[in-house]
């Protein structure tokens, strides 16, 4: 074999003939003086380390044994019973000297061939001895390029078109004709803090940050039908396209439904299951060793909230670090399984996605609607008549339904409910299977072959969430009637996808979306209450729901049991309510009164929480707590309060959970989502609050706490002044003037309304995001408010605004506190105001000012100015001295703001 043009990683064969246990020979000093004088004399080098036997006869060996793709071959053949012999293949010609030499590799990739009765053939494989330095190359390449072409005609193929409906399989919508943007949320750890910021796409978050270097472990949460799987296609569909930065980074981008893996499956066989062809040109092996060694790599797990993890799982070892962990990792869940992804995962980015924006919504519907525009124009008219454009159609999955309803009728009765909604899509689909078949369908009433396929679903449905089970064998869903099976499939209730296994393969199938899944566990909740006794259905929720825990795992299936009980649904209302009184009773109090006194239990010491919720559970609420300022233990209280608030709403009848639920006349829910806030609107205009309001003040004063509400805050804002009772409005956090430096709808909204709340005492919106031009159109307002007695504004820019508050005050003599923490005003606004505090307002007792622009000079002189009128203006002068920093002189600056930090976490409102 010829020895030109070789590399340092080529893999080194050498020859010998001797017994297995041979020594070898240390190579002469005159052959190594040899061997230095043929380098210098040729300008291709060998990875060879070479010893000398100058009385080796030549071996003949048998030619296959050579590799077309080495250009050096020596091979070692040992055979027992004969001397020490060595045997050397020339190199060239005019290399005679290189037949004087056996050349020897040790490495860790070695090979044995049996060539013979008595002879092996010994292959090493590694890097040379002599340039050991060098970089290797595998022995055979990994077919980089064809596996990314694989892959994108993959993705192109399954992802670059969606089909929607499961029972129309000729429907198809191209995913970036139909993709609308959601809004993403990010949430960046700082400090004792959580910043959010909206994103433009998934691939931002894997661009490095300042509190984040090298994003590389992503988690993803969404609600359900929000959009998570589409939202990941997208992603995928732009790495084909190679247009754009942060994701041509990676080679190969692998996007794994977590739903059909089964649980014999390792993370390659995945991989060849649900991406790669049959025919690929290389085998599990390869593609395993080019993970391990290639961090240019992303892994996308798509509903970890549909798949039941086990700890020795390939999927659970990546997620945990275990293996493969210099890929970067991707996961998408429900909300409630981000505790578990918390402590496992361990993300360095956390993604929200919210949906769509209002906007976005009339942007969906006339892309769906391409070709029919006047159909799209009175689908939105209805939608933004009923308030509808800000609920239920922010979901993604929730407006495509609605888009296909309204595509076949314009009669269709378009509620906020889920499941009305559901209940037409499931009468749609019988009717246009009868049309079909020529099936009579007569009154709404399902023919019997359709009733018993439905009920078996029910069934299946209810079984497999208990056992966390999403995709079913075929006896699971037919118990052995394959008729039930067909029509299942006709109906389009179930589709079939592929087996995981291939050598065993069988039939699966699952729904078309876990809520379709929840809506017929839910129906198989309400026959079953229906049809038994009240003790058997009590008995049935004692058994699946015995805890708050357990109602929060499987939340959505109440819902949609009470949605389709109607009035019969007071068997799970009479449960909810003794639930609550039985586990939450000890928070409820402290849930109320901790934004005012600000005083925690160590609730893990006094109580025990197991039947609240798990401890990764916790977890999840400290980190969501961060931003709010919530304790972990009261987002354990929040989320079971939201559940029995939406099955009030899906029943229709929200005036029983004001009677239950609101009797400390307190509506209080922290970062609710939109289905929340507008179920909250139903509360505001429901009769049994307004008949509250009849009575004496004490009793009939509202307390209203909505803390970061974000974008679904507009139609409760709109329904304020049907409360005027109203004593405490908290909008803390809620983003009311992030919306630009226009005149923002949110800020607008509120000013229309506030005039209404004669009775309110108590106003808090700090940290919204507030410019001047928000603050020009609110802060006017508050004239009216003769009653307010506390004031919050901090964490809103409120420069310029200092003449609006002196013409404000004079008539806000009840006012006993006063916060412009943090708001961009200078010392001369700050000394404004405070010469209109000591004029107008008696009852002043805080007024606080700290971190605006302000030196130590002018802060002592607002101090002194203060001092001289207030009742308790000197204990309060004291109190702000004790806390002024030296760094006061530059509290404008970035440095002065680190420095006040912790001061800051500090100021509850």
């Amino acid at each position: 074999q010829r020895a030109t043009e070789t590399e340092a990683s080529s893999p080194t064969v050498t020859t010998s003939v001797g017994t297995p246990g041979g020594s070898d020979a240390v190579a002469s000093p005159g052959c190594q003086e040899r061997m230095e004088e043929q380098r210098k004399k040729q300008s291709d080098k060998t990875s060879c380390n070479v010893e000398v036997y100058k009385e080796a006869p030549l071996t003949s060996v048998d030619s296959r044994y050579a590799r077309p793709d080495c250009d050096v071959v020596d091979v070692e053949v040992t055979q027992d019973g004969i001397q020490d012999e060595m045997a050397v293949f020339p190199v060239g010609q005019g290399q005679e000297d290189m037949m004087e030499c056996r050349t020897y590799q040790g490495g860790t990739n070695n090979r044995t061939y049996n060539i013979g009765p008595q002879s092996t053939v010994h292959i090493y494989e590694g890097s040379s001895a002599l340039e050991a330095t060098d970089d290797s190359t595998p022995e055979f390449p990994f077919p980089l390029d064809q596996c990314q072409n694989a892959l994108k005609l993959h993705y192109q193929a399954e992802m670059g078109q969606l089909q929607p409906l499961a029972w129309n399989e000729d429907f198809m919508m191209k995913t970036d004709d139909i993709f609308t943007d959601v809004d993403l949320l990010l949430q960046s750890p700082k400090g004792g803090n959580i910043s959010r910021e909206t994103l433009p796409s998934v691939a931002d978050a894997l661009v490095a940050r300042p509190d984040c270097p090298c994003p590389r472990r992503v988690l993803i949460e969404g609600q359900p039908g929000v959009g998570k799987t589409t939202t990941l296609s997208k992603l995928v569909l732009d790495w084909t396209k190679g247009d754009n930065k942060a994701l041509s980074e990676f080679h190969l981008v692998f996007c794994l439904a977590l739903r059909k893996v089964a649980e014999s499956q390792s993370l390659v066989d995945c991989i060849f299951d649900q991406l790669l062809p049959e025919d690929s040109p290389f085998d599990e092996d390869g593609l395993e060793e080019y993970l391990q060694t290639n961090k240019n790599v992303l892994i996308v797990f798509d509903g970890y909230d549909e798949w039941e993890p086990q700890e020795s799982h390939d999927i659970s070892k990546v997620l945990s670090g275990k293996i493969l962990r210099d890929c970067c990792v991707i996961v998408s869940t429900r909300p409630s399984r981000t505790s578990e992804l918390l402590k496992t995962m361990r993300p360095d980015t956390r993604l929200e996605i919210n949906g769509f924006h209002q906007e976005n919504v009339s942007i969906y519907v006339h892309k769906y609607f391409s070709n029919n525009i006047s159909k799209a124009k009175t689908l939105l008219e209805k939608l933004d008549s009923s308030y509808l454009s800000t609920g239920i159609t922010l979901t993604p999955m929730f407006l495509l339904l609605i888009c296909i309803l309204w595509e076949e009728r314009d009669d269709v009765l378009l509620s906020d409910r889920l499941c009305p909604l559901y209940d037409q899509l499931i009468l749609y689909l019988v009717t246009r299977l009868c049309a079909k078949e020529n099936i009579p369908f007569v009154d709404d009433k399902m023919p019997p072959n359709i009733a018993s396929a439905v009920l078996f679903l029910e069934k299946s449905a209810f079984d497999g969430l208990l056992r966390g089970k999403l995709v079913f064998e075929q006896e699971e869903v037919t118990r052995h009637n394959r008729d039930i099976l067909t029509t299942q499939l006709q109906l389009g209730l179930l589709h079939k996808q592929p087996s995981p296994s291939k050598l065993r393969p069988s039939p699966q199938y699952s729904f078309p979306h876990k809520t379709m899944q929840e809506y017929f566990a839910g129906r198989y909740i309400a026959s079953y209450v229906t049809i038994q006794e009240e003790s058997a259905g009590r008995a049935l929720l004692q058994e699946n729901f015995g805890t708050v825990r357990k109602v929060r795992e499987m939340d959505n299936v109440l819902i949609f049991a009470c949605g389709r009980l109607g009035r019969k649904a007071s068997v799970i209302f009479q449960y909810l309510v003794d639930l609550h009184k039985k586990d939450l009773g000890l928070i409820e109090e402290d849930f109320y009164t901790f934004y005012d006194v600000r005083i925690l239990k160590d609730w893990v010491r006094d109580t025990k929480l197991d039947n609240l919720a798990s401890k990764v559970d916790y977890t999840a609420f400290q980190m969501t707590g961060l931003f709010t300022d919530t304790p972990a233990v009261f987002f354990a209280y929040q989320t079971y309060m939201e559940t029995t608030l939406l099955c009030y709403f899906e029943w229709g009848q929200i005036d029983g959970f004001v009677e239950h639920f609101i009797r400390k006349r307190i509506i209080q829910f922290s970062d609710p989502t939109h289905r929340v806030c507008r179920a909250l609107v139903q509360v505001m205009k429901c009769d049994q609050l307004r008949q509250a309001q009849k009575g004496s003040p004490q009793q009939c004063d509202i307390i209203l706490r909505l803390l970061h509400a974000g974008k679904y805050l507009g139609p409760i804002l709109d329904t304020l002044g049907a409360c005027p009772c109203i004593a405490e409005l908290n909008l803390r956090q809620s983003y009311l003037g992030r919306y630009g430096p226009t005149v923002t709808r949110p800020s607008l909204q509120l000013s229309r309304q506030l005039p209404h709340l004669k009775r309110l005492r108590k106003l808090v919106l700090s940290w919204n995001d507030l410019l001047p031009e928000d603050a020009q159109l609110i802060l006017p307002v508050l004239e009216s408010l003769r009653m307010l007695e506390e004031l919050y504004l901090s964490g809103n820019d409120l420069h310029g605004t200092s003449d609006i508050f002196s013409n404000i005050l004079p008539f806000l003599i009840e006012l006993k506190i006063l916060k412009v923490f943090d708001c961009c005003m200078t010392s001369a606004e700050i000394i404004s105001i405070a010469h209109a505090t000591v004029k107008n307002c008696k009852k002043m007792s805080i007024f606080d000012f700290d971190s605006n622009i302000t030196t130590r000079q002018e802060y002592r002189r607002i101090e002194q100015i203060l001092s001289l009128t207030l009742p308790v203006a000197n204990e309060l002068a004291t109190e702000q001295r004790s806390r002024f920093h030296p760094a006061a002189e530059m509290v404008g600056t970035k440095e002065g703001r680190r420095m006040f930090a912790k001061y800051w976490s500090s100021k509850a409102n």
